[in-house]
């Protein structure tokens, strides 16, 4: 239940950028929209979507294993995000600006849906012990 109330969150989120994004640039910025926006979203969706169902996992384990290796794994994390836009910035150089300023937006984002989601987890589990 809470597994698919987070998917269906952060489908939402997606569908939502997704939305905004086309809207925005279209009207605001037409020669500004990076070529791979469409990519960008599918991949933030696939990693949190991991993350998190790693996380969750972690988390049934006991709340001094789980804050450690949150720790680990937002950090690796982070880095996945990183290397992923290191190595896209130079095939797209034209648009290196603007695919920047979008992972950034996606990575404010996703990880802010993400920490809210799994902070409201733990307090559910205090409030119920």
């Amino acid at each position: 239940m809470k597994t698919t109330r987070f998917f269906a969150g952060l489908l939402l989120i997606t569908a939502l950028l997704g939305l905004i994004a086309m809207v925005v640039y279209r009207n605001l910025f037409p020669l500004r929209y990076p070529v791979i926006f469409p990519y960008m979203l599918g991949f933030f969706f696939l990693v949190n979507s991991l993350f998190y169902l790693t996380f969750n996992r972690i988390y049934k384990t006991g709340n001094n294993r789980f804050v450690r290796q949150f720790m680990m794994l937002f950090g690796v994390k982070l880095f996945i995000y990183l290397v992923a836009i290191v190595v896209v910035l130079p095939l797209f150089k034209s648009q290196a600006l603007n695919i920047a300023l979008s992972a950034m937006i996606l990575y404010l984002v996703y990880t802010g849906y993400e920490v809210i989601w799994l902070t409201s987890l733990v307090k559910r589990k205090e409030q119920s012990q």
